[in-house]
């Protein structure tokens, strides 16, 4: 292979560094991926043909690409239009399945490559709940009375590593609902529990078996690590998701590995 050097700049240390990657002739490349519940817009466009441009550029340096970008089709916000359109929240495949196919087909028009891996949150739902489970064994999370999973963030000493935020300024300026089963403000949901007989059954070590779905973080800590592997060369996204996507990432996936 040609000798590449490849300069980016890291979020975590604010630099710019020559790009290693962990195998000298494969990239593995996490790129977070939309919640088709509405249209796409600009900043979509603007976020994928960037790494549109960087996929193809680490493919021609002779990098055989590992390249995957999700879809988030269980959430609030899908909830919230399948029970507006159609009067039921369980509806909400149907969001999903119409938004994504409309946000492929934008992608087409841009001339972006489809990645190699396209999952879904919820074709990965058995690898999400191992994944919290694993959290609870290993104590970085823990269940509430009512059911809720939450990672609890005084288990990771290093969090606000990413975004460069410090722990008592970020409960200081925390704007989070009360929460009187929280340990901290902070700690942030891995699952939701839901009434009996909706979304997944789940049994957490030392509880009765109980239903619900996943919180918004966990679920690309758990599509990335069955895709690309424990640790995987560059993880992108929208500047909007260091804080608080991307640094809940970290701690989990460290909590968890």
């Amino acid at each position: 292979m040609q000798q590449k050097n490849l300069f980016i700049t890291s979020t975590l240390s604010r630099s710019l560094e020559l790009f290693t990657p962990i195998k000298s002739d494969r990239v593995t490349m996490y790129v977070c991926g939309i919640t088709p519940y509405d249209l796409p817009h600009l900043g979509h466009g603007r976020v994928y043909v960037l790494f549109d441009v960087l996929y193809r550029l680490l493919t021609c340096m002779g990098y055989k690409v590992h390249y995957a970008r999700n879809f988030t089709d269980i959430d609030d916000k899908l909830l919230n239009k399948a029970q507006q359109e159609f009067g039921d929240k369980m509806r909400y495949k149907e969001i999903a399945d119409r938004y994504i196919n409309i946000f492929n087909q934008n992608m087409e028009s841009l001339n972006c490559l489809p990645p190699t891996y396209e999952p879904r949150v919820t074709g990965t739902m058995p690898e999400i709940i191992q994944f919290i489970t694993g959290l609870i064994e290993e104590g970085s999370a823990y269940v509430t009375a009512d059911g809720d999973v939450y990672f609890d963030i005084n288990a990771d000493p290093s969090y606000g590593i990413l975004s460069h935020r410090k722990l008592e300024d970020l409960v200081a300026g925390a704007r989070v609902e009360i929460n009187p089963h929280k340990k901290n403000p902070l700690d942030f949901a891995l699952w939701k529990s839901s009434e009996p007989d909706t979304f997944w059954p789940v049994q957490w070590p030392g509880h009765a078996q109980s239903w619900g779905r996943p919180g918004w973080h966990i679920e690309c800590s758990a599509m990335s690590m069955k895709y690309l592997g424990e640790q995987f060369d560059l993880h992108t996204g929208g500047v909007d998701n260091i804080f608080p996507h991307h640094e809940d990432e970290i701690a989990q996936s460290e909590g968890y590995t």
